[in-house]
């Protein structure tokens, strides 16, 4: 009952505040009638031409009225007036005077009446409506910004762009006083805009100058106002940026539009994904929804980031069932725990693993009969397997083997596995056994089955476990020392979701033995990266951290590359993805094979030295220099 009242009361209030502006209105309408008449007539005010009160008058109130309420007029909050509400009361005046009209001229000629005077009353009415809403809204800002608290020093915030959407910015940052924001002024690389001002804040020139400004006019905040800005663009500002206190923020690609106004709580700090350079891969969603759909779906390494990311998109896909396999319970317990309460996807089954144990790997395809397998169970970090290179053997090339000859004895339809750049003129162990991998699929592609093999090669992800983000994550909190092991060194990045869409492309695409390469941009400095990364953290380089360099760990490239010289590559469908349609290598089936049964003793013996001779002899582009071991 009590909630009833409230209702009817709230509801009351909401009638009565609609029928005063209403009334405003008419008054205001009518308004400008009288002075129309009084401006026609020399300043004389002659009764006969008003019209307020005879039948014509009172059709052009009843008109006015009547589209008032048609319209929504009444509605508008007139603390936002803004260019929308005032097309709708030009739209609502202009159709009022234009009905009304024959009112006057064809059916009561006998009146006394002036077009002058008419034409005259069309001008005011638009005027005063307009007038008030737009006086209302400046005496609301004006007495918002008084209302700031004195104790505490608003933000300095100097706009980047000034086209539309910085005016909306400037805009509602001026009607929210609660933001505690002040705007020193603009910048904008249009020379034709330099010294121009938008509501009345100056635009000071080129972005160029944002280190000079940020210093001269203490600037706190520099937010970036251009909608989906190019990473080139969010690059040089954060660039420019990081030799000053100032944070970076922008706002979403895609803006929240509401009635024409931004909604700027939707401000946020530039994150590390918005400089990448590299366009966001879009996946033909129908040609994986058409593999995976009611297919039975198995991912080894389902635990870890790649593998769990894999597992997440392939549930929106509606498999049948969805196979987790990993030999580390936690993560595959995460990731089960989330699909059932966050997807709410319940035919996932998780099994504990090694792909190693050849004999259980055999037993569990024959139990689930897969029709799809993801492959990404690897070990990874490259200074870990060059310490302990028979591990990149064992786990890496025939953890891989196990499952290729499970596929094939199962009759598993698709085979997708996941490759590194690192595999690329290998100059690790961990490289080496993955380029192996590769060579290994395109080999049992050749093989009479139906089973379609394919590889997806591409570069480092951000976010990954143990990725170099996650170590600068921990650097940052732990000591503020960020390790490089070369200023020089270099990366391709990608995101996760975004290598994963890759991954279920390449199913889609692969008609067996292809190696598919995303379109990853630019190379990124690592140096750059751990400055911009500390910038965005809050932190200036030289003064609240420090960049320490360590050295090669052994293995580790300065720069790394997608595809080699012998390689060749083509286009796709998919304008984001290559193909390399050439093998790579020269050996046989038979010599392929039996360099693996060599590289397979090696390892049992821990032959190291072996290992990596055996390594080279398959890939003759490897240059895996000698170093100690774990053991």
């Amino acid at each position: 009952m009590k909630e009833f009242l409230e209702k009817v009361r709230r509801n009351k209030q909401l009638l009565f505040i609609t029928l005063k502006k209403l009334v405003i209105d008419v008054v205001l309408f009518n308004f400008a009638t009288f002075f129309s008449v009084w401006a026609r007539f020399d300043y004389q005010l002659k009764a006969e031409y008003l019209h307020i009160d005879d039948p014509a008058g009172i059709i052009e109130n009843l008109i006015f009225i009547s589209l008032e309420i048609i319209l929504r007029i009444p509605l508008q909050i007139w603390d936002y007036t803004s260019i929308k509400e005032i097309s709708d009361i030009f739209v609502l005046v202009t159709l009022t005077k234009v009905i009304a009209f024959p009112f006057f001229y064809f059916f009561r000629p006998e009146i006394h009446w002036s077009k002058g005077a008419y034409l005259i009353s069309y001008i005011l009415a638009f005027i005063f409506l307009f007038g008030v809403r737009m006086f209302i809204r400046m005496v609301r800002e004006k007495s918002g910004n008084t209302a700031v608290r004195k104790d505490k020093r608003r933000k300095n915030v100097l706009i980047i762009g000034a086209g539309d959407a910085g005016e909306k910015v400037i805009r509602e940052i001026m009607a929210r006083p609660d933001l505690n924001y002040n705007i020193v002024g603009i910048l904008d690389d249009d020379i034709r805009k330099k010294g121009g001002k938008i509501h009345g804040y100056k635009v000071f020139g080129e972005i160029d100058r944002l280190p000079y400004i940020v210093e001269g006019m203490d600037v706190d905040i520099v937010l970036v106002a251009i909608p989906s800005a190019p990473k080139e663009l969010l690059r040089k500002v954060v660039s420019l940026a990081s030799a000053t206190a100032a944070e970076v923020k922008t706002l979403p690609g895609i803006w929240e539009i509401i009635g024409g106004r931004v909604n700027v709580s939707s401000i946020r700090n530039v994150q590390l994904e918005d400089l990448l350079s590299r366009p966001s891969i879009k996946t033909d969603t129908a040609s994986v929804q058409k593999y995976i759909k009611d297919a039975t779906v198995l991912v080894t390494g389902a635990g870890g980031s790649i593998g769990s990311e894999i597992v997440r998109q392939v549930a929106m896909f509606s498999p049948k069932r969805l196979i987790l396999l990993d030999k580390a319970e936690n993560g595959m317990f995460r990731v089960g725990r989330e699909l059932e309460d966050v997807k709410h996807f319940d035919r996932a089954i998780a099994v504990i693993c090694d792909i190693r144990n050849r004999e259980k790997i055999f037993k569990i395809f024959d139990k689930f009969k897969p029709d799809v397998i993801f492959h990404t169970a690897a070990h990874k970090h490259v200074p870990l397997m060059e310490d302990n290179p028979d591990e990149s053997v064992t786990n890496n090339v025939f953890g891989t083997r196990n499952l290729l000859d499970a596929a094939l004895k199962s009759g598993v339809k698709r085979f997708v596995n996941i490759s590194t750049d690192k595999a690329v003129n290998p100059t690790s162990v961990m490289g080496a056994s993955k380029r192996v991998i590769e060579m290994m699929l395109q080999y049992y592609a050749k093989k009479k089955s139906d089973t379609i093999f394919t590889s997806v090669r591409f570069g480092n992800v951000l976010g990954s476990a143990g990725s170099v983000i996650e170590v600068f994550k921990k650097q940052l909190n732990e000591t503020r020392v960020l390790t490089i092991t070369d200023p020089r060194m270099e990366r391709y990045f990608m995101l996760i979701p975004e290598a994963v869409q890759l991954v279920l492309q390449a199913g889609a695409l692969g008609k067996g033995g292809e190696i598919f390469v995303l379109k990853m941009g630019e190379r990124v400095n690592i140096m750059e990266l751990a400055k911009t990364f500390a910038k965005l953290s809050g932190f200036e380089v030289g003064k609240d951290v420090k960049i320490k360099f360590i050295g090669n760990r052994g293995g580790e490239k300065i720069a790394e590359e997608l595809w080699n010289e012998r390689e060749v590559i083509e286009d796709t469908d998919n304008p984001y993805i290559w193909r390399i349609k050439t093998n790579g290598s020269n050996l046989s089936e038979k010599e392929f094979f039996g360099l693996l049964n060599k590289l397979n003793v090696a390892a049992e013996n821990l032959d190291f030295a072996e290992v990596r001779k055996t390594f080279m002899e398959i890939i003759p582009e490897a240059n895996l220099e000698k170093k100690g071991s774990a053991v």
